[in-house]
């Protein structure tokens, strides 16, 4: 009898901690799995983004479970150390799965601190299942319950902005707009720009690049997220430095996108 008390307690104080670190998931860098649908293939691609404004040390486990029509299991795992800067986003890597597959496939990605502690639990996790449909070429995606309540979230959310802020029920997404003077600011706008698809940010907020006449011939290049400054500098013709700016720019700006989108959502919830 004492032995089935203790062992009674032990099941519940697991429980307990798995519930418990649940909870820290996602909250200091989120796991994403992206996916992209074609005719042929989809493709499921690991993804970090650090919600800090600190640089982390990480590694990832990015595993393909496979189950076959007659039971046969089989996974391939992908895993490594990365560097993640302070509210950057970054692309980890990706696997196709044929959309003929008759498989069911749990796509699961995992994102651990690599801080030298051995045996550290997961701070970042996504999980998709995909199963084919009988008699279709067609795959039966389901994400994972937290992934469906933010898709939930982010859709009431929009739902209230296109109310409050569209009578004719045309939405808009969030702009990166630019008024510029000189070559050196076209050459930033783009540089920007080309970051800023590559990451596939996606925001309701506008970005507004803006070029004005400074000193001793110079111009200065101020960025603002929804007319609020988030960077400036005065311009210089040189590649590299425009680059650097224009990557400096935009870690600036998914900061402020993460704060006002952290303070929507708690004025939300209350």
């Amino acid at each position: 009898m004492k032995y089935k008390y203790a062992f009674i307690i032990l099941v519940f104080l697991v429980g307990t901690i798995n519930v418990s670190a649940q909870k820290y998931f996602n909250k200091e860098v989120k796991a994403l799995i992206k996916i992209d649908k074609t005719s042929e293939f989809v493709t499921f691609s690991a993804t970090a983004e650090n919600l800090t404004p600190s640089d982390l040390s990480l590694r990832y486990e990015f595993t393909v479970y496979k189950t076959d029509i007659n039971g046969n299991s089989s996974n391939s795992n992908q895993s490594n150390r990365f560097f993640l800067n302070g509210n950057d986003k970054k692309v980890l890597s990706s696997v196709n799965i044929s959309t003929n597959s008759k498989e069911k496939i749990i796509v699961l990605l995992l994102i651990y601190p690599d801080n030298g502690v051995e045996k550290q639990g997961a701070i970042g996790k996504d999980r998709i299942v995909v199963t084919a449909k009988e008699n279709e070429s067609i795959l039966n995606i389901k994400l994972s319950k937290e992934r469906e309540k933010e898709i939930e979230f982010k859709k009431n959310a929009k739902d209230q902005d296109q109310d409050t802020s569209s009578k004719d029920g045309v939405y808009i997404e969030g702009l990166v707009i630019h008024k510029v003077l000189t070559k050196s600011g076209r050459d930033f706008y783009k540089y920007f720009y080309s970051e800023y698809y590559l990451r596939e940010i996606k925001t309701q907020k506008n970005i507004l690049i803006e070029e004005v006449p400074g000193q001793r011939r110079s111009t200065r290049i101020t960025v603002k997220v929804e007319d609020q400054l988030v960077w400036q500098f005065f311009s210089k013709p040189k590649k590299d430095f425009l680059v650097e700016m224009a990557q400096t720019s935009l870690q600036r700006c998914i900061k402020q996108i993460q704060e006002l989108n952290k303070r929507k959502q708690t004025l939300t919830q209350y």
